[in-house]
């Protein structure tokens, strides 16, 4: 499959400039919603899931889309993920909080799957204008420089990186947060495209996360594997966009993969 990636950068960099980036610290209160208690929605992100949805079906012609927002209002259309077409997942506003409360970090988040394997991936920061992108096989850059995660060797103490605790079972709590206490600096940003790009930039180590939505993750899980990070679910199978599975953990080598699952999860 030819994936045109120039012409997938422009749509979402342009999408982003028309639709998000004048709203940004210009939101009104009744530009903004709940989904459910905690789940915040916006008018950009409906308007960008719906412009993005058109481009990238145009620019592949009988591909299929899943969006985040599309599947709020019908859950079922998560079947799209097991077509044999290929099918473009969209998040059009990653840190919906964030951006609702006017702060960072944001991102557009896009990604390619073809017979339930993703192909393709990109990250977008609309505001700091950083594009991350990868394409299955063929390594993953940033701004059109090539990226690579390198072993970390420094201390435990030392080890940074995204730790989402939220929707952790109360049973798995004591455990993850005991053993964050070894760890370096740890956050929960809000933002998972933010999270990913920290990792495949040697900024983090590793990210932890256990509800595992198709839109927050199959993007940024392919780009750490095409920088040469270790991925994998809490048992070490791999992550698939269709699965339903919960737990991830990306690392920056296999090392520290084994290393912040002993830490944080019960063997």
């Amino acid at each position: 499959m030819n994936i045109d990636h120039d012409a997938v950068v422009a749509v979402i960099r342009d999408t982003a400039e028309q639709e998000i980036l004048p709203l940004w610290c210009n939101l009104q209160q009744h530009q903004i919603e709940f989904k459910s208690p905690g789940d915040v929605v916006t008018v950009a992100d409906r308007a960008c899931e719906d412009k993005l949805s058109k481009a990238l079906v145009n620019l592949l012609p009988g591909s299929l889309v899943l969006g985040e927002e599309s599947v709020h209002r019908d859950p079922s259309l998560m079947k799209t993920l097991e077509s044999e077409r290929p099918v473009w997942v969209i998040d059009p506003l990653d840190g919906t909080s964030n951006f609702a409360a006017g702060e960072g970090p944001i991102a557009v988040m896009v990604c390619l799957t073809y017979k339930q394997k993703t192909v393709a991936a990109w990250i977008y920061d609309p505001v700091q204008q950083t594009m991350l992108q990868a394409e299955l096989g063929a390594g993953c850059s940033l701004n059109g420089a090539k990226l690579a995660t390198v072993n970390f060797s420094g201390a435990t103490a030392d080890i940074n990186g995204a730790l989402s605790t939220k929707y952790l079972p109360e049973l798995m709590k004591p455990k993850a947060n005991t053993g964050a206490r070894s760890l370096g600096v740890t956050r929960a940003s809000g933002c998972a495209g933010f999270d990913y790009r920290a990792l495949v930039t040697g900024e983090y180590q590793f990210v932890f996360y256990y509800r595992t939505l198709v839109w927050d993750h199959a993007p940024g899980v392919l780009i750490a594997q095409e920088s040469g990070a270790c991925t994998g679910r809490l048992d070490g199978t791999p992550y698939l966009p269709a699965s339903n599975k919960l737990g991830l953990i990306c690392a920056s080598d296999k090392n520290i993969w084994g290393k912040i699952r002993n830490l944080l999860v019960e063997p």
